[in-house]
């Protein structure tokens, strides 16, 4: 759904002002030892204090860092297996050597945003990695960083602002239902955002993000207590995006 978006919301999300994330999640080493994860490569290397989206994603593009050490990075600042999802790094990581695949070739290129995401998907499905967390790992890993994190709170920020079900959610959360159609209208809508406000992409997709915790961030707390946009509606999305197949 090409702007203006809804204007009550729209106006609250565009005067918010923009907020670095900063570090967050857990120390790679410290996730690792939690999780009892064997085999990872250079183990030895894995930082033992909190990154930040740069970092993460300096290391997930370096050719010399194995993409699964990459991975544990990713999953780490992401805070995978935090509240009833513990079985979530172990049940994944035991599909390690088909993520490895993967990764690599988000690293190389030449993937759309839709190609990227079905990498994930239509009987490529990781247990224990849902979409909240393999579009981190788009976005860490692909060349460009315009492959956006959809997780629930960008995927209901997105929701909100356009006044449709752009993302699929099951309760809270992006649903396996979601295809790379979903993502690639997920992500052209960021970058109309970032158009309009006059950022980059990935700045933002963290204003969506926000931050939440005990202390929440304004953006981050009006879209917690703001009403879910109707139902998902197919024949909808492909009117008001023609040119990406669902």
């Amino acid at each position: 759904m090409p702007p203006p978006y809804q204007p009550a919301h729209w106006n609250v999300f565009a005067n918010t002002p923009y907020q670095a994330q900063g570090p967050v999640g857990v120390p790679p080493a410290t996730w690792r030892n939690r999780f009892n994860l064997g085999g990872v490569p250079q183990v030895g290397g894995l930082p033992d204090f909190h990154l930040d989206r740069n970092a993460v994603r300096a290391i997930c593009r370096d050719p010399r860092q194995n993409v699964l050490f990459g991975y544990v990075c990713a999953m780490a600042w992401g805070g995978q297996g935090d509240g009833n999802g513990r079985r979530n790094p172990i049940n994944a990581w035991a599909h390690a050597q088909v993520i490895a695949v993967r990764l690599t070739a988000l690293r190389m290129g030449g993937l759309t945003r839709s190609e990227a995401y079905n990498l994930f998907c239509n009987g490529g499905e990781i247990p224990g990695l849902g979409p909240s967390f393999f579009t981190k790992l788009l976005y860490f890993f692909s060349p460009t960083p315009s492959f956006f994190i959809m997780d629930q709170w960008t995927a209901k920020s997105v929701n909100l602002l356009t006044g449709t079900r752009v993302v699929r959610m099951y309760g809270s959360s992006p649903t396996r239902d979601n295809t790379g159609g979903n993502y690639q209208a997920f992500c052209e809508e960021v970058d109309l955002m970032a158009g309009l406000i006059g950022c980059a992409g990935q700045e933002a997709e963290e204003r969506l993000f926000s931050q939440g915790g005990r202390h929440s961030w304004p953006w981050r707390a009006y879209v917690a207590h703001a009403p879910p946009p109707p139902r998902y509606n197919a024949a909808q999305m492909r009117g008001n995006y023609p040119h990406i197949h669902f």
